[in-house]
């Protein structure tokens, strides 16, 4: 019997697939968050204090003349107050939701966009929250303005179409909207945001005071969904 030879071309051993395919850039977020919360437990009530001081997003800042702040902290602290959290809970499910939906979005997007997107959708929570409590005496904390408009960025993701090829490409903007899947989703999505903000069930931690901000949920979400179209790449039909 001939040896059998084996065909020709670049051939490698296959390599044993990671037990953790997660983006480095959402990696690398979630690293930041906790990195920050429990660098502040570990310092104590006075750099907590100071971290709210210089970071949370506060209304009273916008109308209250000589409010306690740094100079110009009431403009930083639209995107800043996303690195502080309430609770452990609180930053646990920001972190599990960043994770579950940060990485379709970072995979399609690319590292840049991604964090493009997060800010974007951050910044459009703490003004949502801004207009609704204008000039309150509240502390808006959390990354949930981002995280949830990663959330909306993936729903195209999710019930959009495979391609001829073989591919996936997201819904257009106006499948979404007929797509009666992609509705509910949409639809328990913001029912729990309202029952999570109304019940204030996720606690906070330090301060007593501070606030975690249902508006800011609704906000990145929508504001996450139009990001997504204008920063992917043009979508193809089907």
């Amino acid at each position: 019997m001939s040896e059998q030879l084996p065909p020709r071309g670049n051939w490698a051993e296959a390599r044993t697939p990671p037990a953790f395919n997660v983006p480095a850039i959402v990696a690398a977020v979630i690293a930041v968050l906790v990195a920050i919360h429990v660098g502040l437990w570990f310092l104590g009530e006075s750099w907590q204090v100071w971290s709210l001081y210089a970071l949370a997003l506060i209304p009273a800042r916008f109308t209250v003349a000589g409010y306690p702040m740094p100079e110009g902290a009431q403009y930083w602290s639209l995107v800043t107050y996303m690195l502080l959290h309430g609770s452990w809970t609180h930053l646990l499910l920001n972190c599990v939701w960043l994770l579950v939906f940060g990485t379709p979005a970072a995979r399609y997007l690319g590292n840049g966009k991604f964090l493009l997107l997060m800010l974007v959708s951050g910044a459009a929570g703490g003004l949502c929250s801004l207009v609704l409590h204008w000039g309150q005496d509240m502390i808006v904390v959390g990354a949930s303005g981002g995280v949830m408009g990663l959330m909306g960025a993936a729903t195209p993701l999710m019930y959009g179409g495979r391609l001829p090829d073989g591919g996936w490409r997201p819904a257009r903007f106006s499948e979404l909207l007929r797509n009666r899947q992609a509705l509910v989703f949409t639809g328990v999505v913001l029912a729990i945001t309202l029952f999570s903000g109304g019940t204030g069930w996720t606690g906070n931690s330090f301060p007593a005071e501070g606030s975690i901000a249902w508006e800011a949920h609704i906000g990145g979400f929508i504001a996450g969904i139009f990001a997504f179209y204008a920063l992917a790449p043009r979508v193809r039909a089907a």
